[in-house]
């Protein structure tokens, strides 16, 4: 817990409201309540910013007519948050064995494992060597967890999930924001990791935690070896992604999907249900209607790609065109 005048001291920041007030942990504007704090780094958001419940705000000075709260206020209300998120991230010592809060259940734990303080593990769950599972994490019953697994801080895994060996479960997200020299400053994700029942995740696959909310895998999923899913991705039930398939963060996916080998899946969209992608798509535009997808370009300069893309949408009208001017042309 921090105060709101020690967040702003951090940040440089301009301090509108109570210095003392205690802030407990981040939010995103819509979700935020009292003692928490949120940002906004956009005008699109002035609605959220005038009716949030959060306790205070990072915005920039132009956002802060619309403030009803107390706010820090900066100049990059981005870089602001990304330095303001390390003061709420726990800190983890791994101590080798099992810590004396924990609630295994008899559970079958293979040599060499690291299960952190206030975790649970259900009955007759299975974890393999070498495996760390990190505080305050669950895994359900009936679990087969593989060798070298890491579980991270704050995850949940429901019953009679497989894990294989390799995989990474709640590992930070790619969230950077740059100052003014160009410099990165890493945003420490605050969110978990959600896994429902009867999930099979792959060797070697990673799933991110959420930014401030968490990830989410649905019951029923099959995750492929060599799967990345990002930060706030939200996967729903049944769907079957396979290996070396990257889905960037925030993406939403619906139920029953089957997503092919090596598919890139651009942030920020969503795919409804029953949606077949073939491998080595590129899927940079939202999916509502049902059924197969294919998108597979060569490389080439961006610029040209956009060209020929344009042209590759409007090949239908053209070829009418021609043919409309070639039987004129033998009519004549």
């Amino acid at each position: 817990m921090h105060t709101l005048g020690e967040i702003a001291k951090l940040v440089n920041a301009e301090l509108v409201g109570d210095g003392e007030l205690k802030i407990t942990s981040l939010a995103s504007i819509d979700c935020a309540k009292s003692n928490q704090l949120s940002y906004v780094v956009s005008e699109k958001y002035q609605e959220q910013l005038s009716s949030t419940q959060a306790s205070a705000v990072i915005i920039s000075k132009s956002l802060q007519k619309y403030c009803n709260t107390s706010a820090i206020i900066v100049e990059d209300v981005y870089l602001a948050f990304a330095q303001i998120t390390h003061l709420f991230k726990p800190k983890v010592i791994h101590i080798s064995g099992i810590h004396s809060s924990a609630d295994t259940h008899n559970a079958t734990i293979a040599p060499n494992c690291c299960i952190g303080k206030n975790t649970t593990l259900g009955i007759n769950t299975i974890i393999g060597a070498n495996t760390i599972i990190e505080d305050n994490s669950s895994i359900g019953d009936n679990c087969i967890i593989g060798s070298n697994v890491s579980i991270l801080q704050g995850s949940t895994i429901g019953n009679n999930t497989v894990i294989e060996s390799g995989a990474v479960i709640g590992s930070e997200g790619f969230g950077n924001a740059r100052d003014k020299h160009k410099h990165w400053h890493s945003i420490a994700h605050l969110g978990n990791v959600i896994i429902g029942d009867r999930v099979n995740i792959g060797a070697n696959t990673t799933i991110d935690r959420g930014t401030l909310e968490d990830t989410h895998i649905h019951q029923g999923v099959r995750l492929d070896n060599l799967v990345h899913i990002a930060h706030n991705v939200i996967i729903g039930e049944d769907t079957a992604i396979a290996a070396c398939t990257g889905i960037a963060g925030s993406t939403q996916i619906g139920k029953r999907c089957m997503i092919g080998g090596m598919v890139g899946v651009v942030g920020h969209l969503s795919i409804c249900d029953d949606v077949i992608v073939n491998a080595k798509s590129t899927i940079d535009k939202n999916i509502t209607v049902a059924g197969m997808y294919t998108g597979i370009m060569p490389l080439m300069p961006h610029k040209k790609w956009q060209i020929i893309g344009v042209w590759l949408t409007k090949l239908d009208k053209i070829t009418q065109y021609l043919n409309i001017k070639l039987s004129h042309l033998k009519g004549k």
